[in-house]
């Protein structure tokens, strides 16, 4: 079987293989991201819930004394840090350069949509195929730069999904562009 292998070709399917296993891990990363982020956003509406049901100061009890019958203690820490990012938007929504990447908020003109459906809609629109970092300055408020490689990665794996599903093409490799089709 191995001399039905050329060099060019064993070279190619190693090259293929070790993009896979880097897509693979890319993937599985931004899946865990986006589920910690939507669990804390979770955590972060039912503190506000306890919070709006009555005084605050039973509330501040409650999460604390339920925090420790939780065996994670680093998930109390996430869930207590997400809370002023995510009530910060309220205070300064000029301002978000600051804050943490969520791939879930898009700027106000998409807000009724879903990153797919924003990313299509940029596309169909764009005079010219259109980067990773042109679909991120497009559909999201500036956010802190130390973020970007997450948000680079979300924004990867959504156009892959939509370019599967046959919503958009990728035309060039680095940068990848893509087109609506």
């Amino acid at each position: 079987m191995s001399s039905i292998l050329t060099k060019d070709l064993k070279s190619n399917l190693e090259e293929t293989r070790s993009r896979l296993l880097s897509e693979r891990q890319a993937l599985i990363q931004a899946a865990q991201s986006e589920a910690e982020a939507e669990l804390d956003k979770t955590l972060q509406y039912i503190e506000q819930l306890l919070g709006a049901s009555g005084d605050s100061a039973p509330s501040a009890p409650a999460a604390s004394t339920a925090s420790p019958k939780v065996t994670k203690a680093p998930a109390k820490s996430k869930a207590k840090a997400a809370t002023p990012v995510a009530a910060e938007p309220k205070k300064a929504k000029g301002r978000k350069s600051s804050k943490s990447f969520d791939a879930s908020v898009l700027k106000s003109e998409f807000k009724s949509l879903k990153a797919m459906q924003a990313i299509v809609e940029v596309l169909s629109s764009a005079k010219e195929p259109l980067s990773i970092d042109d679909l991120i300055d497009q559909i999201y408020d500036p956010f802190d730069p130390a973020e970007m490689s997450k948000a680079r990665m979300s924004v990867a794996i959504t156009t892959k999904h939509a370019e599967r599903r046959g919503l958009l093409k990728k035309v060039q490799d680095n940068p990848s562009r893509f087109q609506a089709v």
